[in-house]
């Protein structure tokens, strides 16, 4: 495969999944074979709750009866979530069908319910003396759980009374109240103006539009485009600014309520990544601005363009001639490209085909996008909408990605470690995809197809280690702010964003007026310290992908350990033993010289 004419692609159009041949739709009955036999499971939850609650006021009586009671829980979980996999994804595959969405109610609902119920159990936990649940970790019989009773131990410094607690937990709700707001004025009661094409066209404008917009090859669109869409929100600047401000103070409040030194320390404890993680990130990323500025005055080269602007930087630099690439070739190809992780790796992928985790092609009602999701006791499912390019076959790879490392994790730890967390979630994913990348790029004939995938490498780096660490510099320090008692302020927050911007995107970017006002429309400022994450895991990916294509098979190794690793460890640690080590610089300066050869080879080759 060569070149990919994704102009020309076809679309299978169903209009409903019977009409799908069954290798290209998952198949639940592996969860479930009937209804009946969900709802057999159903009626039993309530039996599940009530044994847990047998162990209430006897936790702490010795080991044999913490593990009945953790393995209570433990089949409560796995009951509940076996429920809601089969709900859930029966429901995704059309969501206009109200007795699937009733089921995915019914099973929260219950959920909900039991949660209500067993509200004693971690704060009984909590009541044990440390030195009690040091001997009972190590306690042979608790072998399964010493994780979980780790975990507990660490986070008792942290715990309040009962009754504190109790007045944190009554006050989450209407803490909860920033994002709701931010969500319901943006989504529900902001209208845009149309943007206007070059021809003097109107373009209705939405979230759903403005990224294609942005894309296109327009530039009077993605001008007007650009300019309405914030301009929409700059309206609304001062209420914006008041729902961050409380959504910070929120988070200030619980650091200091639960004795942390400071919000972004309390978002790190429960991944125990150090303070000097996040803010080497920052620093190692702004050592390398001058290579996104680089990259900012070879697009404006590339389009002809004589001034830069923020909406320019989306549009892809390389249109080459684009072919249909079937559903089926897209597989083949994610199969070479995995190759050098080696025989137990394809082995397993080959499951996700046979065992049919993944639905493919989209029919009328089935939920947007793509996802990887499965449970402990059911197949680690993906839904796609493939579309037969060159785009849907790299989502594919990240998706298996995904499905790979919970099968992987699944099948090597029990359940109580096996679930792996955001931190480390997207590693699997991206590293599937470099793969793909790189074994595209070394198949690759023509000039214009290793520059498309340049280009979109590229868009990768942008958007994942500079854009997202913008946004975590930017949070960290408006929650520093607050605490040390400065207002939060549409002006404050916008200059600080503005000068933000200034310094990403360097002297080539001309400086629009509305990109001050950015911020209020970026919904991962409610998330607590989350976008780091991805840029973390981005520039894993790098490391892992690139050493393993490479032949490196100690690596090679290591990054199945990991992938088997679950939560077993703390996140930094499961990646150490892997191999790479975030506390300190190096592997992000990895990361950055894969994109400046990327920018080097681009350079060569469109001269």
């Amino acid at each position: 495969m060569d070149e990919v004419k994704m102009d020309q692609v076809k679309v299978d159009q169903f209009s409903n999944r019977n009409e799908i041949p069954e290798a290209f739709r998952w198949n639940l009955s592996l969860v479930y074979p009937s209804l009946e036999s969900w709802e057999a499971d159903f009626a039993k939850v309530d039996s599940h709750v009530r044994r847990v609650e047998e162990f209430k006021g006897k936790l702490g009586s010795g080991a044999l009866t913490m593990k009945e009671a953790f393995e209570a829980q433990v089949n409560l979980d796995l009951l509940i979530e076996k429920l809601y996999s089969y709900a859930h994804h029966s429901s995704d595959e059309d969501t206009r069908d109200s007795a699937k969405l009733g089921r995915v109610d019914r099973i929260r609902g219950e959920a909900t319910k039991a949660g209500a119920r067993l509200s004693w159990f971690e704060p009984e936990l909590l009541e044990i003396p440390v030195e009690q649940l040091n001997s009972l970790s190590r306690d042979p019989l608790l072998r399964d759980f010493s994780r979980k009773l780790e975990l507990l131990i660490r986070s008792k410094p942290h715990q309040r009374s009962a009754e504190v607690e109790e007045i944190l937990a009554l006050a989450s709700e209407p803490m909860d109240g920033a994002y709701k707001a931010f969500s319901l004025l943006e989504n529900a009661d902001m209208k845009f103006q149309d943007a206007v094409d070059a021809q003097g066209k109107n373009c209705e404008l939405n979230h759903a539009t403005y990224g294609a917009y942005l894309e296109s090859d327009d530039r009077e669109l993605r001008r007007s485009a650009f300019g309405n869409y914030i301009r929409e929100f700059s309206k609304y600047q001062n209420t914006f600014a008041a729902t961050i401000d409380s959504h910070v103070k929120k988070q200030v409040f619980y650091a200091r309520a639960r004795r942390f030194n400071s919000a972004i320390e309390a978002s790190l404890f429960s991944d125990a990544v150090p303070l000097t993680v996040y803010n080497g990130l920052i620093d190692t990323v702004n050592r390398f601005l001058p290579l996104l500025h680089r990259w900012v005055g070879l697009k404006k080269r590339v389009l002809g363009l004589s001034e830069m602007e923020i909406f320019d930087q989306f549009v892809p630099m390389v249109k080459p001639t684009r072919t249909e690439l079937p559903y089926e070739e897209g597989c083949r190809l994610v199969r070479e490209a995995v190759r050098p992780l080696g025989e137990e790796y394809g082995s397993a992928l080959e499951k996700a085909f046979t065992e049919r985790w993944i639905d493919v092609f989209y029919t009328p009602g089935k939920r947007s996008g793509a996802y990887s999701g499965g449970m402990y006791l059911t197949k680690p499912y993906i839904l796609l909408n493939h579309k037969h390019n060159l785009g849907s076959t790299f989502t594919l790879a990240h998706e298996l990605g995904h499905s790979l490392h919970t099968h992987f994790s699944n099948a090597s730890q029990h359940y109580t470690t096996a679930n792996y967390p955001i931190f480390l979630a997207e590693v699997a994913s991206t590293t599937n995809e470099m793969l793909l990348h790189f074994h595209l790029y070394e198949k690759a004939e023509s000039r214009e197809m290793k520059l498309y995938l340049l280009d979109h490498l590229f868009t990768q780096f942008r958007s994942t280690l500079y854009r997202q660490v913008q946004f975590a510099e930017f949070e960290r320090d408006i929650h520093a702010m607050v605490e040390r008692g400065e207002p939060l302020t549409a002006e404050s927050l916008s200059d600080h964003f503005e000068s933000l911007n200034a310094r990403y995107y360097g002297p080539e970017m001309k400086r629009h007026k509305n990109i001050r006002f950015e911020w209020s429309r970026i919904p991962h400022f409610y998330y607590n310290f989350y976008v780091y994450k991805y840029s973390t895991s981005f520039a894993a990916a790098q490391y892992f992908a690139k050493g393993i294509y490479e032949g490196d098979t100690k690596l090679r190794d290591s990054y199945l350990g990991f992938l088997k690793s679950g939560s077993s460890r703390d996140p930094i640690d499961t990646l150490i033993r892997a191999g790479m080590d975030l506390r300190g610089p190096e592997p992000i300066e990895a990361a950055f010289q894969v994109f400046e050869d990327a920018l080097n080879e681009f350079e060569r080759l469109s001269k």
